[in-house]
């Protein structure tokens, strides 16, 4: 059965940027995700577990934009960090028509029987606004990107968190940091059928999958927008 957890837990997780050994996990991802993150398995077990996601960020470096790292138990989660702006209008909880092609490669993980891995959703935002409004706000961006998986077939655990501006990456006080802190974090979380194909030693290298949408650095695409630079807001 699909699992859908939206909370307005006031905690973040720190910015991801790959990490080559391992990426600790701060006090506030260990508290608000706990046991969602938690991964059990032999040395072996986990060095697979590794090198596959190793080689799922060299099937992900070619969209720009991402931010990866290895997070977590064993170094076992795999952690992608995106720009708000290329999933959401400013100020809105609606994914734009290009969020497919942002999130779609992520799918081959996470639906069908030979799904390897659980998600966790976090959503942040800057400091434009009550606590109250972007706890909700960033609760419902973090809900549509669930209802989008679950649309997509996804049937592996999902929670959805929305994280509002309580612990931000920056201090918000220039455009850049603001834009930084408006962030979404895919937490891929090894599932059963993963640790059990890595303690046989039988996990698959993934295919090589080219990517199909080219995704914007600083042009905020929408159908009826003038708006060629991104807004300053969440």
């Amino acid at each position: 059965m699909k699992k859908v957890l939206l909370s307005l837990l006031a905690l973040c997780a720190a910015s991801g940027l790959w990490a080559q050994d391992y990426e600790r996990m701060s006090a506030y991802e260990e508290e608000l995700y706990g046991s969602k993150m938690h991964v059990n398995g032999s040395f072996s077990a986990m060095r697979q577990v590794r090198q596959y996601w190793s080689r799922e960020y060299d099937r992900l470096k070619c969209y720009e934009n991402y931010q990866m790292a290895l997070c977590g138990d064993g170094e076992a989660v795999f952690k992608v960090t995106i720009p708000s702006r290329l999933l959401f209008e400013p100020n809105d909880s609606t994914l734009l028509r290009q969020a497919d092609g942002v999130l779609r490669p992520f799918l081959r993980l996470l639906r069908g029987k030979e799904a390897k891995a659980s998600v966790v959703v976090a959503c942040g935002s800057d400091n434009n606004g009550s606590t109250d409004y972007l706890d909700s706000f960033t609760c419902n961006r973090a809900r549509a990107i669930c209802l989008w998986m679950e649309k997509q077939g996804v049937e592996a655990a999902m929670f959805g968190y929305g994280i509002g501006n309580h612990v931000p990456l920056t201090d918000n006080s220039n455009r850049a940091a603001r834009e930084e802190n408006r962030r979404v974090t895919l937490y891929l979380v090894p599932n059963r059928q993963m640790m059990k194909l890595a303690k046989k030693g039988r996990l698959n290298m993934p295919e090589q999958v080219s990517p199909t949408v080219k995704m914007p650095k600083n042009v905020q695409i929408t159908q009826n927008s003038g708006i060629e630079k991104e807004a300053d807001m969440n």
